[in-house]
């Protein structure tokens, strides 16, 4: 959100701000000034008897838990506020610290927050409440208590008042203004940080301004605003990306961050950074400079606009559909009582992103406008270099400038719009075909059509939305590929993303898709391969032609493929792949990348096995469901099935082996300080099994939470399965060390020590069953989250893809959920427990 206080830009702002905001119904207009925002109907606001603020945010999205905060305004965490911090209590009620602990100071006011509380234990709620009024019984400070979850509003409001009676009352101001004066920078700053045997170079770009007034926080001006710097986000993102490919640069990340109003009380920061070889820091620089020069002088095209907004709809559309997070929630609930930002519904985003009643020629000026006040070439401007050797600052800024002047004199004549409109290169004559037969599907209660070509599609409606969810299979996967080495297997999906397809190059081709508003990934697995994604319920002509264009009329390009590789010389192994790759050492057909692995043979393999799944797109199944209108798909699909390639019989599948560790390996590498513990077994896949892992999942975390809270860890667990070579599951750990400022004053880090508590906890589920209580309520949360999973476009394709991918129908949930025994759940911990373990130990 960007507030800009030169007259002309206030004036601007204010204008298009009332025009948009008098079009919506929802919005009230009071007598002076810009309307105001409606609240969020889940949420209710008040105050406590005692002078205490209260927000009660009824949020579903996890049956049975809810999260608390406690703020403290205008006073920043102290030792006392430390000291009320008490490990034995997180640990008995089974509470993990944050990443940045039960503590965090915000612009200098103080936030506690508690996270996955399971409110389902009577005593666990009012011990978590009892305790947080206490912490506000402490201070006299003005202070708000958020409570996010499944809750009973009217309940809870009776407690709170109950508990509130402990605390003495707080003195409230009429009116709270934060104070703040906008100072700004006329001379950049320029910062230079030497990492001696740093590999990767960092250059991180800032511009700051005014953030939003505090009387215009709860006004349309707020979301627009940031609706803008979305978009620009959007825009500046696509022109870097290509200037630093078509410049040669390698790179490692390329990042974008914003410290808007709604999360911070001084000036807002909106910042590039990007990491590259140390030869290439200059190259980098210049390329970056000159690129925010031209969007400053030269502004963008409607064309350009037009697409970076069609790019960013679905995620507008999806938001505004979707339950926000219970963080979500909190952090929307901690910004509005410091800072005075909206409670709207998400809806109000889309009907703003929408702008129905402004033509795009409108909105291409007023961003240009914006983007233009934020860009300047030298006030308010942060550069931070971090490297592994000295630079000199006034070179590196005499250059940065050198570079934006010549941006911002000459344009690169580069036409940066996604290429929208051009699809005429994917138009191709398709055989007529006919459909076969149709019959129910079993696993989602759709249609299976199969059509004469030997193509089949799964099709589910579920209406309203104005999206659909896709999954393209097709059988055979890495087992099919000859000569493949450990490593490559993760690099054979991203190869079809360097595809020349429908007479347009890779880059057109991908910017076009994302122009249209749809996500296309692709996972190569053991034994299949898919494309899947999203897209707006009107795109799914083009996705088809899509699809055809990718299936039959692609060329490898090696240019492409060699920008990849040169970014890809950063890349190293991630946590979870160098433990897979120790857990099963001899297989060599799991989709996991290893550093180094990666060369122009990857690319020869990948190129064989893409011609060899394609050549027989009918051995597989096309899944959609979604906003998708019957008629109109069935159309479509005989339209365009016709021109994939086909052939009689399947894809044998080739017998490999995989035979993982006994017994337990511990590992130590480099990185940011955490805990990773793999858990393997074989285990027969049922419908039971599949639903019990994750409960086992949630079973476990909590043991490990009240084992680790006394060293200053928090943990999360995660289930995966495998049916092919083997039926198996596995269990992710991932423990990670809090800031410790936001910790008790007695609890320090111990990798060693957490390390033995999480054996300890592993220990203890395996030997001893959980209580009924809360086998009672995590059954009741699977059913809760599968009902609402089932619900949805991308939960049908998932369950649907389980049972032509896997062979494993998980539909049939509720009786399989309802079977489960605490019995049945120490038995299947006990089991992975028995299993291969990996440990890996990351220290700084």
């Amino acid at each position: 959100m960007l507030y800009f206080c030169t007259g002309n830009m206030t004036i601007f702002f204010k204008t298009v701000v009332i025009s948009l905001a008098l079009a919506l119904n929802s919005i009230s207009v009071p007598a002076a000034g810009l309307p105001t925002l409606p609240v969020d109907s889940r949420i209710t606001k008040g105050t406590l008897g005692c002078g205490v603020t209260y927000y009660m945010v009824s949020n579903p999205s996890a049956k049975g838990y809810a999260d608390i905060a406690v703020v403290r305004r205008d006073e920043a965490p102290s030792e006392e506020a430390r000291r009320s911090l008490r490990p034995g209590f997180f640990s008995r009620m089974k509470i993990a610290p944050r990443h940045d602990g039960y503590m965090s100071d915000n612009d200098g006011s103080t936030v506690f927050r508690y996270e996955n509380i399971a409110f389902y234990r009577p005593e666990v709620l009012d011990s978590t409440l009892l305790f947080t009024f206490d912490q506000i019984a402490q201070s006299r400070s003005e202070q708000a208590i958020i409570v996010c979850g499944d809750i009973d509003q009217v309940e809870l409001k009776k407690k709170m008042d109950i508990f509130s009676m402990l605390v003495p009352r707080i003195l409230v101001k009429e009116a709270h203004i934060p104070d703040y004066i906008w100072e700004p920078s006329p001379a950049p700053v320029v910062t230079l940080k030497t990492e001696p045997g740093r590999k990767v170079s960092e250059i991180s770009i800032s511009y700051t301004s005014a953030r939003t007034p505090y009387h215009l926080m709860n006004t349309p001006q707020f979301l627009v605003t940031d609706i803008l710097a979305e978009e620009f986000r959007a825009v500046i993102g696509h022109r870097l990306d290509r200037n630093l490919r078509d410049a040669g640069i390698p790179v490692a990340y390329l990042r974008y961050s914003a410290a808007t109003s709604f999360n911070s009380a001084g000036d807002e920061r909106y910042t590039v950074t990007i990491g590259t070889s140390p030869e290439f820091v200059d190259a980098a620089m210049r390329t970056v400079s000159s690129t925010l020069a031209e969007l400053d002088s030269f502004g963008v095209s409607e064309s350009e606009f037009s697409d970076a907004k069609n790019t960013l709809l679905p995620s507008f559309m999806k938001r505004a559909k979707a339950t926000p997070s219970r963080e979500e929630d909190v952090d929307r609930c901690i910004s509005h009582f410091l800072y005075g930002s909206p409670l709207s519904p998400r809806t109000e985003d889309l009907t703003l992103f929408s702008r129905k009643n402004v033509a795009d020629s409108t909105q291409t000026r007023l961003f240009n406008r914006f983007s233009s006040a934020l860009l300047e070439q030298l006030s308010n401007l942060s550069l931070e270099y971090t490297l592994a050797d000295t630079l000199d600052k006034d070179e590196a800024l005499f250059y940065y400038n050198l570079a934006y002047l010549y941006g911002s004199i000459t344009p690169s004549g580069k036409d940066y719009t996604w290429h929208s409109k051009d699809t005429l290169g994917m138009e191709r004559s398709t055989p007529r075909i006919r459909l076969k037969s149709e019959k129910a599907e079993p696993v989602s209660g759709g249609k299976l059509w199969t059509f004469s070509n030997g193509m089949r599609v799964a099709y589910k409606q579920i209406p309203g939305s104005g999206m659909f969810n896709y999954c393209f299979i097709m059988n055979g996967g890495l087992s099919s590929i000859d000569n493949l080495l450990q490593g490559e297997g993760g690099y054979i999906a991203p190869m079809l993303s360097m595809y020349d397809a429908g007479g347009l190059s890779c880059s057109a081709f991908h910017d076009l898709v994302k122009a249209k508003g749809v996500t296309m990934n692709t996972h190569v697995g053991v034994y299949s391969m898919n494309i899947n994604g999203e897209a707006p319920t009107s795109r799914l002509s083009f996705l088809l032609k899509a699809l055809l264009a990718l299936s039959g009329d692609r060329t490898f390009n090696w240019a492409e493929f060699e920008a990849y590789a040169r970014s890809d010389a950063f890349y190293r192994t991630s946590a979870s792949d160098l433990m897979d790759m120790q857990m099963s050492p001899g297989f060599i057909y799991m989709p996991v990348k290893r550093a180094g692995a990666l060369t122009k043979e990857t690319a020869r393999k990948a190129d064989k096995y893409f011609q060899d799944r394609f050549a027989r797109a009918n051995d597989g199944i096309l899944i959609l469901s979604g906003d998708l209108d019957e008629t109109v798909v069935k159309k479509l699909l005989l339209k365009y099935l016709g021109g994939f390639n086909t052939d009689r019989g399947s894809m044998a599948r080739v017998a490999v082996d995989r035979s993982p560790i006994v017994g337990t390996r511990t590992i130590q590498g480099p990185g940011s300080p955490a805990l990773y513990v793999l858990m393997d077994a074989e285990y027969s896949v049922t419908t039971q099994s599949y639903y019990t892992a994750d409960i086992a999942a949630e079973a476990l975390r909590q043991t490990l939470v009240s084992h680790l809270a006394p060293y200053g860890f928090g943990a999360e667990v995660s289930a995966s399965l495998e049916t092919q070579p083997q039926e198996r599951f596995q269990l992710l750990i991932s423990c990670y060390p809090a800031r410790r400022e936001g910790l008790p004053d007695n609890v320090t880090w111990d990798n060693e020590r957490a390390l033995t508590a999480v054996r300890a906890a592993i220990q203890e589920v395996s030997r001893k069953a959980p209580a009924q209580i809360d086998v009672n309520a995590w059954k009741a949360l699977a059913m809760d989250l599968t009902k609402k999973r089932l619900g949805t476009p991308s939960g049908v394709v998932d369950i649907v893809k389980s049972r032509y991918a896997a062979g494993k129908d998980f539909s049939r949930y509720s009786d399989s959920i309802n079977s489960i025994t605490p019995e049945v759940i120490r038995s299947f911990l006990a089991a992975l427990a028995g299993g291969g373990r990996i440990e890996f130990i990351v220290n700084e």
